[in-house]
């Protein structure tokens, strides 16, 4: 995780630098999720081995990044995508499942907590690490180190349990009711974790600021985090908890587009990164829950179906918004007013009202 981190930081300043523009940016992330949606729906026919399955995830994170280190094509934007794609296939979706298949059921919510608190703890120094090492030596230089971190993982994997996974889920899909609350989810996550860099590319003009930028959000990530994983499994109900934060999530969302200097937009990102990060588990949770019945390896990739779609939603609204406004607040204020109606519909559907455990 770190070595994703420390090289990807700084990734749309770097092809902002190259002459990207907002669109294309927009369009990169797009065609990652959606390229990744197609993977998981029809890609994997068989069960796969899940040491070799991380292993290659990892790799492609690699080769992700590798190939816009020297950029000559905008064809290279869509092959990282095509990597992206596949490190989310091969990587997060069998990291996810071995994580919570062997932890604790009655714990989910602290688990959840910790598991998203650790790459914030790691960002706090990697981020602003790798701003610092692109600005004083160059990038080039910040994504070979990156490109050695990365032989760590690879090492490490021989230690994880081993096991096969099977990634089909036509009949979870043909069965189920579609999953608004995760989807929802998928769209409030590309605010915070793809249009927040890319907005930050408009108030911060140094690689330093930016990585800087990015651990003061990371620590604001690891103390809600430590907070809200651990009064959940206390409190032993979580309902509350889960549609405070997502109240508090969608309005947070709404400062964003009223933005208008770096010291407004740092305001604004950390109290949105903080609402967020306090919601992030809850919904984790919530799956694991919801889907209790066909168990923790199918939920895990049903739960990444939602979210891609999700992702893909909200990056296409933003860019047909931006398409026809030309503007960038606009595309900002109408995806924020869209997730505005994450705790309507998650009540709609039922989340979190009977649970009580």
């Amino acid at each position: 995780m770190g070595a994703m981190l420390f090289t990807q930081t700084l990734l749309v300043f770097w092809l902002s630098k190259n002459g990207f523009g907002f669109s294309e940016l927009i369009l990169y992330y797009t065609c990652c999720f959606l390229f990744s949606l197609i993977a998981i729906l029809y890609f994997p026919k068989k069960n796969i081995n899940v040491k070799k399955a991380i292993f290659f995830g990892i790799l492609c994170s690699a080769l992700g990044v590798l190939v816009l280190v020297k950029i000559f094509s905008p064809v290279q934007l869509y092959l990282s995508a095509i990597f992206g794609a596949l490190n989310i296939l091969f990587f997060w979706v069998p990291f996810n499942t071995m994580y919570f298949k062997y932890s604790s059921e009655e714990k989910r919510g602290l688990n959840s907590g910790i598991l998203f608190l650790i790459n914030p703890i790691i960002g706090i120094t990697l981020q602003p690490l790798a701003g610092i090492i692109a600005e004083k030596f160059s990038f080039e230089t910040m994504f070979l180190i990156g490109m050695v971190m990365y032989l760590i993982p690879l090492f490490l994997v021989k230690i994880i349990p081993n096991f096969n996974l099977d990634l089909n889920i036509k009949n979870e899909l043909h069965n189920l009711k579609f999953n608004w609350t995760t989807f929802f989810q998928g769209m409030a996550s590309r605010v915070n974790y793809t249009l927040v860099p890319i907005y930050t590319l408009f108030f911060i003009k140094t690689p330093m600021g930016f990585g800087n930028f990015f651990g003061y959000l990371s620590l604001i990530t690891v103390i809600a985090a430590i907070f809200n994983g651990h009064i959940s499994d206390k409190m032993k109900n979580r309902k509350y908890f889960f549609y405070l934060f997502l109240s508090l999530t969608a309005l947070s969302f709404l400062l964003l587009a009223f933005s208008s200097s770096p010291y407004y937009w740092g305001i604004f990102a950390g109290i949105s990164g903080l609402c967020f990060s306090l919601t992030n588990p809850f919904w984790f949770t919530y799956n694991l829950d919801h889907y209790r019945e066909i168990g923790v390896e199918k939920t895990i990739i049903l739960r990444e179906v939602f979210l891609d779609i999700g992702y893909t939603v909200s990056l296409l609204v933003v860019l047909v918004v931006y398409y026809f406004t030309f503007s960038t607040k606009i595309s900002l204020m109408i995806i924020s007013i869209l997730c505005c109606f994450m705790p309507v519909v998650s009540y709609l559907q039922g989340a979190y009202q009977n649970h009580h455990a």
